[in-house]
């Protein structure tokens, strides 16, 4: 009798021991996953590997960039130019601005109210995830250095011009180092047309809202997949 009473013990306390153990690891994964869920939606800079970012006006005329290992000549930038002139919105005098970027089709559009008034092709992120959700532009600079990645992936821009900032250190702004537009090819910015960015810098104020999209519907519905919060 009382080996078979220990030997109901000794199974009891194995079982215990089992389902402690498997609630335990199951606790565990499930925290795992989802720490590993909310680190692959968070989008915390443009550049993903070194986040390398100056955030503050940098004009360097006489500098050379280098972008996927080859020499890139910036433009020049003159500190005193007058963006205060807009050349969009000059017939629309009312309603409220916005920007939409449909990432399925790399393209913008800027409305003053229910007017159109730009729509072009752009480059979003292709080394780095372009953040999707609604966000205003915080941050204006005519232009700003970018460096960051590693190896063949490493860049270092001076005078990337007409830089506005929406999420972080992910921004609007003009591209010289390529013309891949329609194209993903930025680490997380969106990247425009020189031409197009200096027209929608002097357009777009401070606060002004910027919504990236996954898809933008034939009905102008913004569908966004896990947008940041």
């Amino acid at each position: 009798m009382k080996t078979k009473a220990k030997s109901k013990g000794g199974l009891f306390s194995f079982l215990k021991r089992m389902f402690l153990f498997s609630f335990v690891a199951t606790v565990f994964y499930l925290g795992a996953n989802q720490v590993i869920k909310i680190q692959s939606q968070q989008t915390p800079c443009a550049n993903s590997k070194t986040c390398v970012s100056d955030l503050s006006m940098k004009i360097d005329n006489d500098a050379v960039g280098m972008f996927q290992g080859k020499k890139v000549y910036p433009p020049k930038i003159d500190p005193n130019a007058d963006l205060n002139n807009p050349v969009l919105g000059t017939n629309t005098k009312e309603g409220d601005k916005h920007v939409y970027i449909d990432l399925s089709k790399q393209t913008l559009f800027a409305y003053q109210g229910k007017d159109l008034i730009l729509k072009t092709l752009i480059a979003s992120g292709k080394w780095g995830r372009t953040p999707v959700g609604n966000f205003k532009i915080w941050q204006k600079l005519v232009a700003t250095r970018m460096a960051g990645g590693s190896g063949a992936d490493a860049y270092d821009l001076p005078n990337v011009p007409y830089v506005m900032y929406f999420f972080h250190d992910f921004g609007l702004h003009g591209a010289y180092w390529h013309d891949n537009f329609g194209h993903t090819m930025s680490h997380g910015c969106v990247n425009m047309r020189q031409i197009d960015a200096k027209a929608l810098f002097s357009w777009a104020e401070v606060g002004t809202p910027v919504s990236v999209c996954d898809q933008i519907t034939g009905s102008n519905q913004c569908i966004q997949n896990n947008p940041v919060q």
